[in-house]
């Protein structure tokens, strides 16, 4: 409050002088505890004890100031880290707490380089400087970190920049599948199932133009006699109606008789018994 003050005070041009200008400017920047403190002032239920800027500043660090400003300092100096920000940041905040610490210059840089990142101390003593000022060694570690950012980056541009693209692609820049395939028989779409022969046979009896069941010229597959008979008919459903019915109930039953048939001659159906009531 009093640095918002302070320079506000020069844009009005109330460096000098203007005592109660100064004192009621800074009352209206007064709150929470600060506010309650003046209340009884601005009651009139207790005297003022200034009169001047200057006595007004005294009072406000008597009651709100650090009982030993100089011992805190210190302390908060010797905690004070940099962490993960920035060298300006850390140096920031650490000249306002030293403005207070009062130390002299070779401990207050100490006390900077023992709060800064491991890497700007190991950077410190490679480099060998013999620097007390501690201004100096801040604008030093100020233009190291922005120099190791810098190289940080570039060595990351570089390693992306130089990954080798290794897909595949056809001569005209389209994508190229490293799968390989075998080519398709198309002959196995034609192929007969259930002949029961070797490959190498089948390709022999394809390209000599022989039956592909028995072997032999003279004839293709559907001509064939050779292994017609003996084949197995699946069974058939046939409904068939039971003479006795219980209550007008028909019960039907499943024909499973498995009959060899021989493939020349003409294929016997049974025929459903019926009656005039159902015709089938």
């Amino acid at each position: 409050m009093a640095s918002t003050a302070s320079c506000i005070f020069q844009i009005l041009g109330w460096e000098e002088d203007h005592n109660d200008d100064k004192i009621k400017y800074t009352t209206c920047l007064l709150r929470g505890d600060a506010m309650k403190w003046y209340t009884p002032y601005a009651e009139k239920a207790q005297a003022k004890s200034w009169t001047t800027w200057e006595e007004y500043q005294n009072e406000l660090r008597r009651q709100f100031g650090p009982v030993n400003a100089r011992d805190e300092a210190r302390a908060k100096i010797r905690k004070l880290k940099q962490g993960q920000s920035s060298m300006t940041d850390y140096w920031n905040d650490f000249r306002l707490i030293a403005s207070t610490a009062q130390m002299d210059g070779a401990t207050m840089s100490e006390f900077l380089i023992a709060g800064m990142k491991r890497e700007l101390q190991q950077a410190w003593i490679l480099a060998e400087l013999d620097q007390d000022d501690v201004e100096a060694i801040a604008l030093w570690a100020i233009k190291k970190e922005a120099r190791m950012e810098t190289l940080k980056y570039n060595k990351n541009s570089g390693e992306e920049s130089t990954k080798i693209d290794r897909t595949v692609r056809n001569q005209n820049g389209t994508f190229k599948s490293n799968t390989t395939y075998e080519p398709m028989d198309l002959d196995a779409t034609n192929r007969v199932p259930r002949l029961n022969i070797p490959r190498n046979e089948y390709q022999r009896r394809m390209t000599q133009g022989l039956c592909l069941r028995c072997g032999k010229s003279g004839h293709r597959i559907q001509n064939c006699n050779e292994g017609k008979k003996g084949i197995t008919q699946q069974p058939r459903w046939s409904p068939r109606r039971n003479n006795a019915t219980a209550g007008g109930v028909k019960n039907w039953r499943q024909d499973t008789k498995i009959k060899t048939i021989n493939m020349d001659e003409e294929e016997t159906i049974p025929q459903p018994a019926g009656n005039d009531d159902c015709p089938q």
